[in-house]
């Protein structure tokens, strides 16, 4: 892709960066705080040195607020702040002492960093703070089920509802959901809870607010948990109480948060 010209209109940012628009759609501009997709492709000249389609496509990215702007702000963070969803642009970074080092030899000659780039879409810092506090509210809603389910366990009040398998992997679904059953060797989406007996939780997808991803009989994961998931149709939410030989057997997990031996139990919600 060749260079800017002299004859293009050039912005110069807040922190000196040089900037031209190529496609302006006229929409609310990015602001600092908020979540960004966008994707971007680096010259140095006419040579690519890096795309983020080699990466799957577009990347999010958080843009700083401006009391946390690091001493050296990226040319792409100035240029997104001009821009709204669907906009591309082009911002030309000069070649510092310490990067140059790190130049191919045949492009010394060059000034500048050139990033191309198209910003898809834009979460609002307000979306972010919504998105958080609906995630805190899943998150301790669960967390208080599983709390009164473990004592209930222990205490031996939910015999009647538990569903023993051939393998020793118990289960209780709450909701069968409406979809088909999670098949063999299928890419399946899991929210999750996991705690010990004693109701301690040692690990969650809520608080994280991103679903785990796997593909069912694959090794990928545990074998109860593994197995359970399968038991279960899509949009399905249930209980599983994974005996230790199907869990992290005689020896516990590394960082011994999970102890020898031990029972685990889980609560999931099927994609």
């Amino acid at each position: 892709m060749p260079g800017l010209t002299e004859a293009q209109d050039t912005i110069v940012t807040e922190h000196g960066f040089r900037f031209v628009h190529h496609v302006r759609k006229g929409g609310v501009k990015a602001q600092p705080g908020d979540d960004v997709s966008v994707s971007v492709t680096t010259y140095i000249g006419d040579t690519l040195m890096a795309t983020t389609w080699d990466m799957g496509g577009p990347r999010q990215i958080n843009l700083f607020k401006k009391d946390e702007l690091p001493e050296k702000v990226p040319a792409i963070y100035d240029g997104l702040l001009y821009m709204s969803e669907g906009d591309s642009a082009t911002v030309l970074e000069a070649i510092s002492d310490d990067v140059r080092p790190y130049i191919p030899a045949e492009l010394q000659s060059q000034k500048d960093i050139r990033y191309h780039f198209k910003l898809w879409d834009i979460i609002t810092a307000e979306e972010i703070a919504k998105k958080q506090a609906e995630m805190d509210k899943k998150f301790a809603d669960v967390e208080k089920k599983m709390v009164k389910m473990t004592a209930d366990y222990r205490d031996g009040k939910l015999k009647k509802k538990i569903d023993t398998k051939e393998s020793g992997l118990k289960m209780i679904v709450e909701n069968k959901g409406k979809g088909k059953q999670v098949g063999s060797g299928q890419q399946v989406k899991v929210h999750y809870y996991g705690c010990l007996p004693d109701g301690s939780m040692f690990d969650n997808s809520f608080q994280r607010g991103e679903k785990l991803e796997f593909r069912t009989a694959a090794d990928e994961m545990i074998a109860g948990f593994d197995e359970g998931v399968q038991w279960l149709s899509h949009g399905a939410k249930a209980i599983l109480i994974i005996p230790a030989k199907l869990a992290y057997g005689e020896e516990g997990t590394p960082d011994g948060v999970i102890p020898a031996n031990s029972e685990i139990i889980f609560y999931v919600e099927v994609e």
